[in-house]
Order: structure tokens, then sequence, then C-alpha cells
């Protein structure tokens, strides 16, 4: 695939130069780069699938464990900092047409960013007040580990189903992968681990999202692995 050296000045050459420096020519450089553009094409499908199945599967959860749909108004809810400023956002956003009754707490639920949903599998924070809030006992085991099943059974005769921690893990790597595919930043030599140094490859992010998909949607998730552009990609990384 040949370099036109003209179209640099229309992606800009730091972008460019990032390709650059993983490749041995500018030709190379240039595979990589419409590579990576595919690669990130391919995520689309999965990352939409994963973020509206999880925020309806935490949905239903919290409205069933808190008795009504519009959860985040409910006095024994106690959310962190950050969790209750991004929810606090939608709400004040649909305020007015929620108290009319023209819309209901679905709005919320569909406005809300894919960071509310990984905030609330997390740990927790603080308060408000600087009251530490732990989303492990207060909401996944009570109800949220609810919401996703390994489709096994442990040896007492239990639905198997994952740890919190892995599913928060998955969401948030999921998340990262969205948001640099959606800004056009590389993702063909993995994605970075929230928090960390440690990168994780591609294929094995895209691993650990099918897995997160599978919990909740074990059809839905062999649909993807069945028809996804991106394990073909994958194997066709441009070569010098």
């Amino acid at each position: 695939m040949e370099f036109n050296h003209r179209v640099e000045q229309a992606i800009s050459t730091p972008r460019f130069g990032t390709f650059r420096h993983r490749a041995s020519s500018d030709d190379h450089a240039w595979a990589l780069y419409r590579w990576n553009v595919d690669l990130a094409a391919a995520v689309a499908p999965l990352a939409a699938d994963i973020e509206v199945t999880l925020r309806n599967t935490i949905h239903v959860r919290l409205a069933d464990y808190f008795g009504r749909a519009d959860w985040w108004a409910s006095s024994s809810l106690m959310l962190d900092d950050i969790t209750a400023a991004m929810l606090a956002g939608v709400v004040r956003k649909h305020q007015n047409k929620i108290s009319k009754g023209t819309i209901g707490p679905g709005r919320v639920i569909a406005d809300s960013t894919l960071g509310v949903w990984v905030h609330l599998l997390g740990r927790g924070g603080q308060s408000a007040l600087g009251r530490a809030i732990d989303y492990e006992t207060n909401l996944w085991r009570p109800t949220l580990r609810f919401g996703f099943s390994k489709g096994t059974t442990t040896a007492s005769g239990r639905e198997g189903r994952p740890a919190r921690a892995e599913v928060h893990s998955r969401t948030a790597l999921l998340q990262r992968l969205r948001n640099r595919a959606v800004h056009h930043e590389p993702i063909l030599n993995g994605i970075q681990i929230p928090g960390s140094n440690k990168v994780v490859a591609l294929n094995e992010v895209w691993e650990q999202s099918l897995e997160l998909l599978h919990w909740m949607s074990p059809d839905l998730a062999e649909l993807h692995r069945g028809q996804s552009a991106m394990f073909d990609l994958l194997q066709r990384r441009p070569q010098p």
C-alpha cells in the first residue's frame, strides 16, 4: 500500500507519527494506519450491544432491588460522588419532562453514559460527606451479581457467577477500547488497563468483551462470535 505524502497534512504529522514509529517505512505505517481504521470500525457493533445490554441488565436489577423504576431516586441508594454526579446531570437535563410525566425512567437510562455503568460495577468511592461507599456490599452482592451468569453450576449446585472484579475489569477495558476507537486513536497494539501501565493485547480485550456479553446474553455473544469482522482482521496485520 503506497503512501501518498499529501495525506499526512490532512491527518497531521503527530498522528501519523504514532504509526510511523511502529513501522519499517512510510508505506508500512500507512498500511498500519488503514488497518487501525478497520479495527476501530469492527469495534462499534460489539461495543454497542455490550453497552445496551449492560445498562439494561443493571437497570433491571436495581429497579427490582429498590422497588422502583427510577431507582436513582431511592432514599436507600448510596452513591459515591462520581456516580452521583454523572446520574444527576442526566436527571437534571430531563427534570421538567420527568416532573410532567412526558418521559419515563427509560430516557434517563438511555442517556446515561457507559461510565455510569462501569462505576456502578466498581468498588465504590467517597460520598460528598466523605463517607466510604461500598458497591460490593451494597449493590453487587444483594442484586447486581444476579444479572451475570457463567452458564455453569458450582459444586454446591448453585449457578456459577463471575466476581464483581471480573465484570468490572472487562467493562472498564471495553470502555477504554470503545473510547479510543471512537476518537480514532491507535488500538492495534492493545489497550492499557485503566489505572495501570499494563497493556492488554487487542485479541485478549476482544475475547474478554465477548465473555462479558456472554455472561449477560449468551445468544447475543454467539452472534458476534460468528459474524464479527474482528477475528479475520486480527489475522491480517500489515507486515513490513
